[in-house]
């Protein structure tokens, strides 16, 4: 039911038929994102996917909406540090027609000069609500101190922004908005052959190739404090873990599940339930295919942020002595249960479509990821635990009232 047809110009189209749901999805990504942006254009990946929205001469952004919803569907878009994606849903009988309006749009808006001075007025104030956001606007800080500017805040800074010209947008998207690097995934009830013909309408005659991305090194930042008046102190800390193409990834998931995962978690079950220091705390891994990061976050009382952090550190510790036969039973348990539950839903089928293809080449089964989950042992979990969370080299960010003696 998965099918993969690669265009003359090099653009990729994967998808799976699934006649037995009723709704679909549709994924366009092209191969480029905030992390790759030079220091004077920050937010300019962003500023682009808001652009795109505004329609073509021939449809503007009013009517692209109106006819967008009078199929049922919907759109949406986000930009990460190495990939902007453009979503369509709906129902699986009208989605090949919103797909086909979709598309049109992408190969073909326009930056009229007045609506792009109005978006990024838009962009500042989408800006101040991060910042209004305590923990947002940490998690943001905490990724750029962990990895640098390759992990700067995508929204990119009120200089930037007021930096960025509408011309230096457009040369943006003609450098790497290009068919080469752009992969198409759809799950549905839909012919492969009709997706293949409605992305070749507006993307087969194009043969620009991409131009090179900016390399943005990777840069660290120890301690940083943000000073914040609010409720609550905002925790992070921050680790470099395995790249998303390890072989041994799964050893590592299976032990930060065991740290940080759920209610059943070490963090949670010391920091809530036995101390009630905090009321949320876990760990969340993110990676790329040169660098991962995990960070842990707690949300406490301003003046409990050093015995928070200092429990948390605890935890670390406890973790690299020791995970028992019955914890990497439970982790494994909830890994496979997350990755059966998501099989079910259509954006996190599209978005396996799509990763796969572009980190292994093919479409890896979701039995072979349970197996590999299966063959974790303790040795392989404890050994990724020691390579990963190591206090010399983490990078601690606190958002609030008071700033950490350590």
């Amino acid at each position: 039911m998965i099918r993969k047809t690669v265009l003359p110009n090099g653009l990729k189209i994967v998808t799976e038929r699934t006649p037995y749901l009723r709704g679909a999805v549709a994924h366009l990504r092209f191969g480029i994102g905030s992390g790759q942006e030079p220091t004077k254009i920050q937010g300019v990946a962003h500023v682009l996917e808001h652009m795109v929205f505004k329609g073509t001469p021939e449809l503007d952004q009013v009517a692209f909406g109106n006819e967008i919803a009078r199929l049922g569907c919907s759109t949406n878009a986000s930009t990460g540090f190495e990939s902007t994606t453009y979503e369509l849903d709906g129902p699986a009988e009208t989605v090949l027609q919103g797909l086909d309006v979709f598309a049109g749009v992408i190969a073909n808006f326009h930056v009229p000069p007045e609506e792009f001075d109005k978006e990024k007025d838009v962009i500042q104030e989408e800006y101040k609500m991060i910042q209004d956001d305590p923990s947002a606007w940490g998690e943001d800080l905490a990724y750029h101190a962990l990895l640098g500017d390759f992990a700067h805040p995508t929204i990119g800074t009120p200089d930037s922004l007021d930096g960025l010209t509408r011309s230096t947008v457009l040369e943006f998207a003609k450098e790497h908005y290009t068919p080469d690097n752009l992969i198409v995934g759809v799950v549905g009830n839909v012919e492969h052959e009709q997706v293949v013909e409605v992305i070749g309408k507006h993307f087969g005659s194009e043969t620009r190739t991409r131009k090179a991305p900016h390399e943005v090194p990777l840069t660290q930042i120890k301690v940083r404090h943000e000073e914040e008046d609010c409720e609550q102190e905002q925790v992070f800390l921050g680790f470099r873990a395995p790249e998303v193409t390890r072989k041994d990834l799964p050893a590592f998931d299976v032990a930060m599940t065991i740290l940080g995962g759920d209610s059943w978690s070490r963090l949670f079950q010391r920091l809530r339930n036995e101390l009630g220091l905090v009321y949320q705390v876990d760990g969340s891994y993110s990676g790329w295919p040169h660098v991962g990061s995990y960070m842990i976050y707690a949300g406490c009382q301003p003046s409990e942020t050093d015995r928070v952090l200092a429990e948390i550190q605890s935890e670390l510790f406890k973790l690299k002595a020791d995970i028992t036969a019955d914890e990497l039973l439970r982790s494994k348990a909830m890994l496979k249960s997350s990755l059966l539950m998501s099989s079910d839903q259509l954006g996190n089928k599209v978005h396996k479509l799509i990763d796969d293809e572009l980190l292994f080449g093919t479409y890896r089964q979701y039995e072979q990821d349970i197996a590999e989950l299966d063959a974790v042992t303790v040795e392989e979990a404890l050994r990724l635990a020691h390579e990963v969370l190591d206090t010399d080299k983490m990078t601690q960010v606190t958002v609030g009232p008071h700033q950490p003696s350590n």
